[in-house]
């Protein structure tokens, strides 16, 4: 094993596996060198924590896992912050030409209009 090498929970939840490839090249005046390397690391989940202790192992977070978010809890965090950009459009666009501010609610309100359709979908 090296650095950064990483190892995962096997599917029956027993043991961590990692599992490495190499292939080598070398071509030479009259030859070629080739060669491949594939081995499999086993080790129990008791092992495992016993390395991490001794400092060998690191426990990371599994990456692309995202915690679950309700989607209407969402909308309804969304809806409060374009109401409250709404509620201070004044303020915000005080030097801007009231074109543009008039573009920017008109956004604001079919979005919040859009946001409260969509939690009317909620069975």
């Amino acid at each position: 094993m090296e650095v950064g090498d990483t190892f995962t929970l096997s599917e029956d939840g027993k043991f961590y596996v990692a599992e490495r490839n190499e292939e080598f090249r070398k071509a030479g005046e009259n030859n070629e060198l080739n060669s491949t390397f594939n081995s499999t690391f086993t080790i129990s989940l008791d092992y495992a924590q016993h390395l991490i202790e001794e400092g060998y192992l690191e426990e990371v977070e599994p990456t692309g896992k995202t915690t679950f978010v309700n989607v209407f809890d969402e909308i309804d965090n969304l809806i409060n912050k374009y109401q409250i950009e709404l509620d201070n459009i004044d303020a915000d666009m005080a030097g801007e030409p009231q074109c543009v501010k008039v573009e920017k609610i008109t956004v604001l309100t079919n979005i919040i209009a859009v946001l409260n359709h969509l939690k009317t979908l909620r069975k």
